[in-house]
């Protein structure tokens, strides 16, 4: 029986982003557990960002594309969430609407780089939830649509109340207001002592509503309804930002069973 041809995918990555020169990494998928396969990754300078070959072992073009873009772009959700950088995912021949040249770009070392591989295995095996979660977040960064970029970051939050969410007081809703406001207490204490948005009671709710209304389409989309979206993302970033910081370094203990230790390289 023929095994699996390995396939090279280009993907490019559009943002305030570069190297020093071209990266060349050899990383594990964290998708089978036993035998993994290892993708040769060159990183090299692109106009507008970096562009990425990434090998894929699979029986057809289609599914080695699907296995690069999946693979490579769990590891961008962490790396954009990392240093905080609007990061857009593509194949070579599909060039967002935008083509910005950046005048300053972060540059993302090789440590980096391996780091943010690790993390993504490491939260793909054990929590996909919050990698999911920090894909919402890359979203919110990289989008250009006011609605879409609130909602986003919404979500990053959202995916983590609704997952890991303390038990609900019973004189309380179980519904996902009820679930963010008890996972902010977990995290932070009681309201007036929430890091950005202290004291504000009422600020989940309000949020929420807003959230609501651009997933149902209830409410007009006029100057008005853009502008009250636009004065509340700045907050609700740093808001998202700061939860799931906390979030991960306080409440999650992600972890893989010992034998693979090893192989994923988390006994270095």
């Amino acid at each position: 029986m023929m095994s699996n041809p390995v396939w090279e995918v280009t993907l490019q990555v559009y943002g305030p982003i570069t190297v020093k020169r071209t990266i060349r990494l050899n990383e594990p998928k964290g998708y089978r557990l036993r035998d993994p396969f290892y993708s040769d990754i060159e990183i090299r300078r692109s106009q507008m960002g970096v562009e990425a070959i990434v090998t894929a072992f699979a029986s057809t073009e289609g599914l080695a594309y699907k296995a690069a873009l999946l693979f490579f772009g769990q590891m961008l959700d962490v790396m954009s969430y990392q240093i905080d950088q609007p990061l857009f995912l593509s194949l070579i021949d599909r060039r967002p609407n935008f083509n910005k040249e950046y005048k300053t770009r972060r540059r993302v070392e090789r440590r980096e780089w391996k780091d943010a591989f690790k993390e993504s295995r490491l939260l793909a095996l054990s929590e996909p939830t919050f990698l999911r979660a920090l894909g919402w977040y890359r979203k919110g960064l990289y989008t250009e649509d006011p609605f879409d970029k609130f909602t986003a970051f919404w979500n990053s939050m959202e995916n983590v109340s609704g997952k890991y969410h303390p038990p609900i007081p019973a004189d309380k809703p179980s519904g996902s207001k009820s679930q963010m406001w008890e996972s902010f207490k977990a995290v932070w204490g009681e309201c007036e002592k929430w890091p950005i948005i202290a004291g504000q009671k009422g600020w989940i709710d309000e949020n929420n509503d807003i959230r609501n209304e651009i997933a149902h389409g209830v409410k007009p989309i006029n100057i008005e309804t853009v502008e009250n979206v636009l004065g509340k993302l700045e907050i609700i970033r740093k808001v998202a930002r700061r939860f799931l910081t906390d979030w991960r370094t306080r409440k999650l203990k992600p972890e893989i069973p010992l034998d693979l230790r090893q192989i994923y390289g988390y006994d270095e």
